[in-house]
C-alpha cells in the first residue's frame, strides 16, 4: 500500500522536528534524524507486508512453525 508523497512530506516534516526538538538535553545532526526516518519506514512496510499476508492466508499455525523451525536447527523439544 503506497501512501501519497505529499503524506510523506508531511510525516516527515512532523516527524523531523519532533527529532530535533524533542529533548533540550539530546544533539541529534539531521543525518542521525533521516537515519532514524529511513528504519522507522522500513519498519512501518515491514508491518504492512506482514497484515497483507496475514489477511491474504499466507502464514502458518505457530506449532508448524516451531516444528519446522526445530528441525531446521536441530533443537531438541520438550
Amino acid at each position: 500500500m503506497r501512501v501519497p508523497e505529499e503524506s510523506r512530506l508531511a510525516s516527515f516534516h512532523q516527524f523531523i522536528g519532533e527529532q530535533l526538538h524533542a529533548d533540550a538535553g539530546v544533539s541529534i545532526s539531521p543525518e542521525q534524524a533521516l537515519a532514524l526516518w529511513r528504519d522507522r519506514q522500513e519498519t512501518i512496510e515491514a508491518v504492512r507486508e506482514g497484515l497483507a499476508d496475514v489477511a491474504a492466508g499466507r502464514t502458518k499455525p505457530i506449532e508448524q512453525f516451531r516444528r519446522e523451525f526445530a528441525e531446521r536447527h536441530s533443537i531438541v523439544g520438550e
